[in-house]
């Protein structure tokens, strides 16, 4: 399963790629992570919560699905600050643990699978 986040929005309306993950790549644990994400935003959207509402909030796309088959797009509007568990913040700071940076890098920084 290929899930790819975009933060989207802003004044000029761009989209940005945050991060690519795809689940056959990764270890299993790191990919049931991304999984375990991806169900808690469905059971998010299944629910009816309502979103957010504001323009100057963080907003992205994130689309989960297998190259050429079907896709599924969630519209994720807002971020709670004590969310640090949620689904699109695990999403965001990456599946795997933060581990001892390669020489010579800042060690304030988690690993990031989209190379960003």
């Amino acid at each position: 399963m290929r899930v790819k986040i975009e933060s989207t929005g802003g004044f000029a309306g761009d989209q940005v790629m945050v991060a690519l993950y795809d689940t056959d790549e990764l270890p299993k644990d790191q990919a049931d992570k991304v999984r375990e994400a991806v169900d808690a935003l469905a059971a998010a959207e299944e629910s009816g919560e309502p979103g957010e509402i504001g323009a100057d909030l963080p907003a992205y796309r994130v689309t989960v699905g297998d190259v050429g088959g079907d896709q599924r797009v969630f519209e994720v509007v807002g971020t709670h600050p004590d969310a640090v568990d949620g689904p699109l913040t695990v999403l965001l700071r990456g599946p795997g643990e933060p581990g001892e940076p390669p020489e010579g890098k800042p060690h304030n920084k988690p690993p990031s699978p989209s190379g960003l």
